[in-house]
C-alpha cells in the first residue's frame, strides 16, 4: 500500500543550538537542490550526445571506488538486468550519483541517493492527460522539446529510512537524521531533534510509539519549511488487512442526538480500552448545499412573473439541473473520503472486521442531515462502503439500529458520565 504521511514539528537539537540548525537545513535545502539539477543536466547531456543509444547497447561506465565481491543472485536470470529506455542502469545509479555528490560535497551520502532516485523517478513518469505533444513520457517529452527541463528550487531535504532513528520514550520523542558528509568540516553529521510529539492527537500519539517500537515500519520521510519552521513528515506503511485480527470489530453508527457529527465509531483498542469517536465533518458540506440551495431559490424567484415563458419547461430547468447534478456529486464526494477514512482507521488499529449500524426509516428522520434538511443517500453510502471494504480485505457486516435503541444508549452513556 502506498505510505501515509505523519508531519511533526521540529523542536530544539541537543548539540548545538536551534539557529545554527535552522541554517544548516537551510543550506542543505539549497544543495540537495543543487544535486538534483546537476543530476538531471548530465542525463540530458550525454543523451544528446548519445542519441542513437538503445536499450541494452554498450556502455563504457566508471570505474568503482569501492570493490565488493559480486553477491548471488537468488534466482537464476536469463540474462543481464534489464535498462531503463531512458539511460544505461549503472549511468542512473553510479554516474549521476558521482556528479549529484561533486556538485553538493557536503550533503550526506544517503540524501544525495536519495535526490538522484526522486531524478530518476520524475524521468520515469508519465505526461499529464492535456499535455500538448505526442510524447507519453516525461524523458521523451524533454529529448523532445515539449517541455523543459525539470528544475528544484526550495523543495524538501529527503530523510532515507536507513539512516533515520526514531525514539519515543515516556518523558521524550526525539528524531536522528543524516543531514551532512564528512567533507562538510562539520562535528554533528547526524543532528538528534526534538519533536513536538505532544501538539499530536492521542491517537497520533499512539502510532508515533507503535513506529519507534518497529511495529510500523517506517518508509522514506523528508523535512520540510513552512513559513519558517521546519517539520519532519514521516512516512510509514498502513498495516495490510492480511495483519489485522478479524476478531477486532469497528462499528460505525450514527452519531448521538444533538452531536455535531453524524457518525460515530466505536473499537477497542490494543491496550483493551473502548474508543469512542466522533467522525464525518459534514458542516462545509451542508454550507455548500444551503448555497447551492439559494442559488436555485434565486432562479425560481426570477420567473415567478412568468419571465421567459413561451420557451418551455426546459428552457426554465436549464439552469436549475446542473445544480441537483452538483448537490448528488458533492455528497458522492464526502461520502468517498469519510469511508477511506474511517478505512485508515481500521487499518490503523488493527480491526479486521467492520459492522455498520445501518439507520432504520425513524431513525433516519431524526438523526444529522435529517435535522440539518441534507439530503443523504443511505442506500448508496452502505453500497460503497460495502465495496471499499471488500476491496481492501476487511470483513464487513451490518445491522440495524433502531430510534430507541438510539435513544436509550445515548440516555445510558449520558447517566454514566
Amino acid at each position: 500500500m502506498p505510505p501515509a504521511i505523519l508531519e511533526i514539528k521540529l523542536g530544539r537539537p541537543y548539540e548545538m543550538p536551534e539557529r545554527r540548525l535552522h541554517e544548516l537545513l537551510t543550506r542543505r535545502r539549497l544543495e540537495c537542490c543543487i544535486a538534483r539539477n546537476a543530476a538531471i543536466t548530465h542525463w540530458l547531456v550525454w543523451r544528446r550526445t548519445h542519441p542513437d543509444w538503445e536499450p541494452g547497447g554498450p556502455y563504457d561506465s566508471p570505474p568503482r571506488k569501492i570493490k565488493r565481491a559480486a553477491k548471488p543472485q537468488a534466482k537464476p536470470t536469463s540474462g543481464p538486468p534489464k535498462d531503463p529506455p531512458f539511460a544505461p542502469r549503472e549511468f542512473l545509479s553510479r554516474e549521476l550519483y558521482s556528479v549529484a555528490a561533486a556538485a553538493a560535497p557536503a550533503l550526506n551520502t544517503s540524501v544525495i541517493s536519495s535526490c538522484v532516485q526522486e531524478v530518476n523517478a520524475r524521468l520515469r513518469a508519465k505526461t499529464p492527460y492535456d499535455h500538448d505533444g505526442m510524447a507519453r513520457w516525461v524523458w521523451q517529452a524533454i529529448l523532445a522539446s515539449e517541455v523543459s527541463l525539470p528544475t528544484w528550487r526550495g523543495g524538501r531535504i529527503p530523510a532515507p529510512r536507513s539512516v533515520t532513528v526514531l525514539r519515543y520514550d515516556a518523558d521524550s520523542c526525539s528524531l536522528r537524521f543524516a543531514l551532512s558528509s564528512k567533507r562538510s568540516g562539520y562535528r554533528v553529521l547526524s543532528p538528534e531533534v526534538r519533536l513536538h510529539a505532544g501538539d499530536l492527537t492521542a491517537g497520533n500519539r499512539r502510532l508515533l510509539q507503535r513506529i519507534a517500537a518497529g511495529e510500523v515500519r517506517m518508509a522514506d520521510s523528508q523535512i520540510v519549511e513552512r513559513k519558517g519552521k521546519w517539520y519532519f513528515q514521516l512516512c510509514y506503511e498502513m498495516p495490510k488487512a492480511s495483519e489485522c485480527d478479524s476478531e477486532r470489530v469497528l462499528t460505525l453508527m450514527p452519531g448521538k442526538p444533538e452531536a455535531e457529527y453524524p457518525f460515530r465509531l466505536l473499537w477497542t483498542d490494543r491496550d483493551g480500552k473502548l474508543r469512542d469517536w466522533t467522525a464525518g465533518k459534514a458542516k462545509p458540506l451542508i454550507a455548500e448545499y444551503r448555497r447551492v440551495q439559494a442559488r436555485r431559490r434565486a432562479m425560481r424567484f426570477r420567473y415567478r412573473d412568468g419571465a421567459g415563458s413561451g420557451h418551455g419547461r426546459q428552457r426554465w430547468a436549464k439552469g436549475i439541473k446542473p445544480l441537483e447534478r452538483a448537490v448528488r456529486d458533492m455528497c458522492g464526494r464526502w461520502q468517498k473520503q469519510f469511508i477511506s477514512d474511517m478505512l485508515k482507521v481500521a487499518l490503523k488499529e488493527g480491526c479486521g472486521m467492520v459492522l455498520y449500524r445501518e439507520p432504520t426509516k425513524p431513525l433516519r428522520e431524526k438523526e444529522f442531515f435529517a435535522r440539518s434538511d441534507m439530503p443523504f443517500d443511505w442506500t448508496a453510502f452502505i453500497g460503497r462502503l460495502k465495496f471499499k471494504c471488500e476491496s481492501k480485505g476487511l470483513r464487513f457486516e451490518s445491522e440495524r439500529i433502531g430510534l430507541a435503541e438510539w435513544r436509550g444508549e445515548s440516555e445510558k452513556q449520558e447517566t454514566a458520565t
